[in-house]
C-alpha cells in the first residue's frame, strides 16, 4: 500500500519539525526562568533545575502528542493515492498546503500563549489560565510593559516572533512536507503498516498521555521542588491553560 509507504516519509519529516518544535518550547521556559523565576529561586540545588526542565519536557511532549493527533489524519488522507492523482485544484492545494496551515496555525498559538504567559508569570508567579483570562483579561500586559520598559518588552515579543517565523520556514523549505517520493525497497505489508501507521499512531499516543502508567499526566509530576515557581515553570503554558491555581 502505498499510502503507508508516502506516510512513513511525511512521518520521518515530522520528527524534525517535532523536535524543532519541542526546542521552541524549551527556550520559551528557559526564557521565563532566566527573566522572572531565578529570581524567586535562590538557594534550590543545580540537580532541582535540572530536575524542572526534564519535567518540563514532558509537558511539552504531551502537548505535542494532543497536536499532531490531527496529523496522523491528514498525513493518510494526503497521501492517498485519490489525493496524490487528483487533478482537481481544490484539492492539489489542499495536498500542499493543508499540514503546513495547521502546523503554522498550532505553533502561532504556542508562541503567543508562551508570550502571554511569561509577562502574566511576572505578576502572579503562576502560569496564565483561563480563568485568569476571564477575570482580569489582558491587563497584565500594560502592567508589566511599565515596567520592563518599551525596549526590554518589545525585545521579548521579537524574540517570540522570530522563533514562529523561523518554525514557518523550516517547514516550507526544509522539511518539504509535501515533496514525497516512493521508496525503492519492497516491503511486506504488515513492515509498511507498523513504520506508516502502527509506530506513529503509538508515539502519539504515548506523548499525549505522558506516561506509561494508568494515569495521565498531571499536576504533581511537576512537584519537583518546593519552590512553587519552579513547580510552575515546568508546566506547559498551553497544558496550563485549563487548570486552576
Amino acid at each position: 500500500m502505498q499510502v503507508l509507504n508516502r506516510s512513513y516519509q511525511i512521518f520521518q519529516r515530522l520528527f524534525l519539525f517535532n523536535s524543532s518544535v519541542l526546542l521552541a518550547m524549551s527556550l520559551h521556559r528557559l526564557v521565563l526562568f532566566l527573566v522572572v523565576v531565578r529570581h524567586w529561586s535562590f538557594g534550590s540545588s543545580t540537580q532541582t533545575y535540572i530536575d524542572t526542565f526534564v519535567a518540563g519536557i514532558r509537558f511539552d511532549l504531551c502537548v505535542l502528542g494532543f497536536m499532531n493527533i490531527p496529523v496522523l489524519f491528514i498525513v493518510w488522507w494526503i497521501c492517498t493515492d485519490a489525493m496524490i492523482q487528483t487533478r482537481r485544484p481544490i484539492l492539489k492545494v489542499l495536498r500542499k498546503w493543508s499540514l503546513w496551515i495547521y502546523l503554522g496555525a498550532t505553533t502561532l498559538i504556542i508562541h503567543i500563549s508562551a508570550m502571554l504567559d511569561l509577562m502574566y508569570f511576572a505578576t502572579s508567579g503562576h502560569r496564565w489560565t483561563y480563568s485568569d483570562w476571564q477575570s482580569s483579561g489582558l491587563d497584565f500586559f500594560g502592567t508589566v510593559a511599565s515596567r520592563w520598559g518599551s525596549l526590554f518588552t518589545s525585545g521579548i515579543v521579537a524574540f517570540f516572533v522570530v522563533l514562529w517565523v523561523f518554525r514557518c520556514i523550516f517547514i516550507l523549505f526544509r522539511v518539504q512536507l509535501h515533496v514525497l517520493d516512493l521508496p525503492k525497497e519492497q516491503l511486506k505489508l504488515w513492515q509498511q503498516a507498523l513504520r506508516g501507521a502502527i509506530i506513529p499512531l503509538f508515539i502519539v499516543t504515548l506523548a499525549a498521555r505522558g506516561t506509561f502508567t494508568a494515569h495521565h499526566l498531571n499536576l504533581k509530576h511537576a512537584e519537583v521542588s518546593q519552590v512553587v515557581s519552579l513547580n510552575q515553570l515546568a508546566l506547559s503554558p498551553i497544558w496550563a491553560f485549563d487548570k486552576k491555581f
